[in-house]
């Protein structure tokens, strides 16, 4: 009998192309795959309680991993500061959980890459979980955080004020454990400078529009 597929809307890419089988999710390889497949199996070793597990190749040569229960959101909103705590703990458990691991190499940890809102899992409004992984790769604490501060408290949104955004990103390092915040702005200022340009490579206007203006209001209001 044929297991019912059902396909997956949450997040923000490959859409259309993860579904889920009772309690696994199936998505495509990438060129990225391999390393993914070999982190999710050290951070189960490790007892990591915050990622999917990496259970196999399917017939149709999709990877499996483990389902986990939640929300995940589509697209970015504004978050309280007990949801800001929460996300910045799981980032700073992560990191160190990969601090000096095999897979590292020579860098200081594994980033995700990607710790927008859209690749957590929510239960009762609190992420949880982290997933989607396929950018994973060795690097810095500071360039996987600058990116999820400008995710988690949406920079450049205008409808938030200065001032609210200034006191949220406290919050966020705060919780992760980062005191430099002229350090955290300036990467985060960085990797919205590398979005733009991957933006204009892959001709994605929409892309090179949103990254822009939080790049300018990165500047005008927190550098």
């Amino acid at each position: 009998m044929q297991l019912q597929e059902i396909l997956l809307t949450g997040g923000k890419t490959n859409l259309g192309s993860i579904v889920r089988i009772e309690n696994t999710v199936r998505r495509p390889l990438n060129s990225n795959s391999t390393f993914v497949h070999k982190f999710l199996q050290y951070l189960e070793n490790i007892n990591f309680d915050a990622s999917p597990r990496f259970l196999g190749i399917d017939e149709q040569g999709r990877e499996i991993i483990t389902f986990i229960e939640g929300h995940v959101p589509s697209n970015l909103e504004y978050y309280s500061n007990e949801q800001l705590v929460a996300a910045a703990l799981i980032i700073r458990r992560f990191h160190d959980a990969t601090q000096g691991c095999e897979l590292a190499l020579n860098e200081e940890v594994i980033c995700h890459n990607d710790l927008s809102p859209c690749n957590f899992v929510f239960i009762d409004g609190i992420p949880t979980s982290i997933i989607d992984f396929d950018m994973a790769a060795p690097g810095t604490r500071i360039f996987d955080l600058a990116y999820a501060a400008w995710l988690w408290l949406d920079i450049g949104n205008e409808e938030i004020s200065a001032d609210d955004q200034k006191r949220r990103l406290v919050v966020f390092a705060e919780a992760y454990g980062i005191s430099d915040m002229d350090l955290l702005i300036e990467v985060m200022s960085k990797r919205q400078s590398i979005l733009i340009e991957e933006g204009h490579r892959r001709q994605k206007r929409c892309m090179v529009k949103w990254a822009v203006a939080a790049f300018n209001w990165t500047t005008i209001h927190l550098i």
